[in-house]
């Protein structure tokens, strides 16, 4: 989606009814997304805006470039890479009020520092299980071993 520099996802719409409105209309993502991040979450939070993510680690990061990085485990997300202007950004964004919760520490797998957030799911869902850090090596060695994405927009995924 082509935000504005700046802007939230939610500046197209008139107020945030509207903007809950259409995301609510999109497919539900279930499963991993990624957002660089140079810092280590350390309590729950609600989200108050919705917060950007790419399914492609290598998109989330630029190309593996960021100091570290996110990693969500989502239940409730939005895809919306068929609205971006740039769909092999795969992107998927968390809603506003999404619960989240560290469920690790900042730590270095595969030479990138990762920490996973899960986002908790609504009461009738049960809550998706955290991939085991010799998961996340395996989604690392893949990513680097596949070639260079586009950056079409720095810091879209994070900093």
């Amino acid at each position: 989606m082509g935000a504005a520099k700046g802007k939230g996802l939610g500046f197209m719409f008139e107020n945030s009814a509207h903007f809950m409105a259409a995301m609510m209309q999109l497919p539900t993502f279930e499963g991993i997304a990624w957002r660089a991040a140079s810092f280590e979450l350390n309590a729950p939070f609600d989200s108050v805006e919705p917060i950007p993510l790419s399914r492609d680690l290598r998109v989330a990061t630029e190309n593996l470039r960021a100091v570290g990085v996110h990693m969500f485990i989502t239940s409730n997300s939005r895809d919306i890479s068929a609205l971006s202007a740039h769909p092999t950004d795969q992107e998927v964004v968390l809603l506003p009020g999404a619960r989240l919760i560290p469920a690790s520490s900042m730590r270095v797998v595969e030479g990138i520092r990762v920490q996973s957030i899960i986002e908790l799911p609504a009461s009738d869902h049960p809550l998706m299980p955290i991939p085991s850090d010799h998961e996340i090596e395996a989604a690392v060695k893949a990513a680097r071993a596949r070639s260079e994405v586009p950056v079409y927009q720095k810091g879209r995924f994070g900093a």
